[in-house]
């Protein structure tokens, strides 16, 4: 049995193959155009992007990313959104993701569609970060440049089903044009 293990094992580090590979988006700081996270322990990978490729950068004001993807445990489109509203980018600083005021802020949210009683009708639902339900944003790489953000990210929402929602393991890569 011992002599099986040890082959497997072997053969695992030969072929290359990762043990525990998340299969999001490597942790690249290249303008690679990737975005990736955890939500609620599903993957995250968004094949939906907003016009501008999912990065909105507004200078020494602060950045968007939003993205997209439909999730079946939803049952529709989860947008995921992260803000940061009048503060400079900088390289290698961690922001909180906490409260959001319409004028100054740093925050994660988590927005998606439900049915309503009327046909064909949806109500949009939207959760932000708060003093309580928080998260962090690291940006890893910032070329102005390349015109290159690159950075990880964690946060949580509470809904109003008395929910927490997890987003983890977040990693984005991504190129922008100036606003």
């Amino acid at each position: 049995m011992n002599k099986i293990l040890q082959s497997i094992v072997l053969v695992l580090l030969f072929t290359g193959c990762k043990l525990g590979d998340d299969n999001l988006p490597d942790k690249t700081q290249e303008g690679k155009k990737t975005f990736g996270c955890y939500l609620n322990g599903e993957k995250f990978h968004p094949n939906y992007r907003s016009a501008s490729d999912g990065l909105n950068y507004y200078g020494d004001k602060g950045l968007s990313i939003m993205v997209w993807q439909y999730k079946k445990s939803f049952a529709s489109d989860v947008y995921l959104k992260i803000t940061i509203n009048g503060y400079p980018i900088e390289e290698g600083k961690t922001y909180r993701l906490g409260a959001f005021s319409d004028s100054l802020g740093v925050s994660g949210e988590l927005s998606y569609y439900v049915d309503t009683n009327m046909p064909g009708v949806q109500r949009k639902k939207v959760y932000y970060t708060s003093l309580e339900h928080f998260g962090e944003l690291t940006i890893s790489k910032h070329n102005p440049e390349l015109r290159i953000i690159s950075g990880l990210f964690w946060f949580d929402v509470w809904t109003e089903e008395r929910a927490v929602v997890k987003i983890r393991g977040g990693r984005f890569d991504m190129k922008y044009s100036l606003k």
